[in-house]
């Protein structure tokens, strides 16, 4: 294994330790499976929390020999992951509606005639709209039909 080394210093490895957190966050957090080697790295990280002066950022869980971020850690970024959740979500919703009604608006071979900037711009003109909606109204207004 050719290895490289890398030097923090104490406050850029707790910013690192938390864009761990992050990544795993992001990565494993919707799985029922995690990717192994995500939480091979999160360990490797987490492992060097004492030696950077970072150990109140993580726990170490005997039963399970882990180590886990502090509930302080997980309680700071979990307003981070609320945010980014919170963006998603409009974001996709917006997206989403807007493909619906792009392609209800134009059928296949009108498709076909356009260019990837028309459809861009005609998509983006219609996720503006839901946009604009749901930063006035949020959900309120939506209602499902059948």
């Amino acid at each position: 294994m050719n290895t490289k080394k890398i030097e923090f210093s104490p406050d850029q490895f707790r910013q690192l330790m938390k864009l761990v957190y992050l990544g795993h966050w992001i990565s494993n957090s919707h799985k029922d499976e995690p990717d192994k080697s995500i939480d091979e790295m999160e360990q490797y990280i987490y492992a060097r929390a004492k030696e950077f002066g970072c150990d109140d950022l993580i726990e170490f869980e005997a039963n399970y020999k882990k180590n886990y971020p502090s509930l302080d850690m997980e309680e700071e970024l979990d307003l981070v992951v609320q945010d980014y959740d919170e963006y998603v979500f409009w974001e996709e919703l917006a997206w989403r509606l807007a493909e619906r009604d792009f392609t209800k608006k134009f059928d296949h071979a009108q498709i076909l005639c356009m260019t990837s900037d028309e459809i861009f711009r005609e998509k983006n003109t219609i996720a503006d709209k839901y946009f604009e909606e749901f930063n006035v109204n949020g959900i309120d207004n939506l209602e499902f039909g059948k």
